[in-house]
């Protein structure tokens, strides 16, 4: 109990701290909501980070989705490698006729 009674403490002290210099003019607060627009600033830095990150992790996740398939499509072309060392005919599409 005295552990949360001194954290509130200190809280209400930095809180008051940073109310008086705002007061003051050591801080600048334009809009006086009382939260320093340096902060203010920050959290919108954050916000555009977190939109870029999320914009890159789903372009990250539609590729991998291309390398799964063109993986897929892999191992189901060696077969036809194999066999055409065995000597059997082609089993894909025809080749184009030449004119």
């Amino acid at each position: 109990m005295k552990t949360l009674l001194i954290i509130l403490l200190l809280l209400a002290i930095g809180a008051g701290v940073i109310v008086v210099l705002i007061k003051k003019g050591k801080i600048k607060d334009e809009d006086n909501d009382y939260i320093p627009d340096v902060v203010e600033d920050k959290v919108e830095d954050v916000k555009d980070t977190v939109k870029e990150v999320k914009r890159r992790v789903k372009r990250v996740k539609e590729e991998l989705g291309d390398v799964a398939d063109a993986a897929r499509n892999l191992t189901n072309q060696t077969g036809d490698v194999v066999d055409a060392v065995k000597g059997k005919p082609r089993k894909g599409r025809k080749p184009k006729s030449k004119k």
